[in-house]
């Protein structure tokens, strides 16, 4: 259970990081791997979300999770990527 939490904390890092860096740059590859990043932790989250619920690290990167998201469409409608 922890390490499930450990590795979808891990994505969403790494999806944000990702998401920095396609905005930053303005690059459709860049775009693509943040939202293939987007896509692994919302999988990762199903699976943890039934173990962790309760957990504050759970929450915490679940709402970090759907700030990203919402991030994410947004860079998409500003450069039509």
């Amino acid at each position: 259970m922890a390490e499930l939490l450990n590795q979808f904390i891990q994505t969403v890092e790494e999806a944000q990081q990702a998401i920095i860096e396609s905005q930053a740059n303005d690059d459709p590859q860049r775009f693509q791997h943040a939202q293939n990043l987007l896509l692994h932790a919302k999988e990762q989250l199903q699976e943890v979300k039934d173990t962790c619920e309760a957990k504050s690290e759970f929450q915490h990167a679940k709402e970090r999770l759907r700030k990203l998201e919402e991030t994410q469409h947004a860079i998409q409608a500003t450069n039509r990527f």
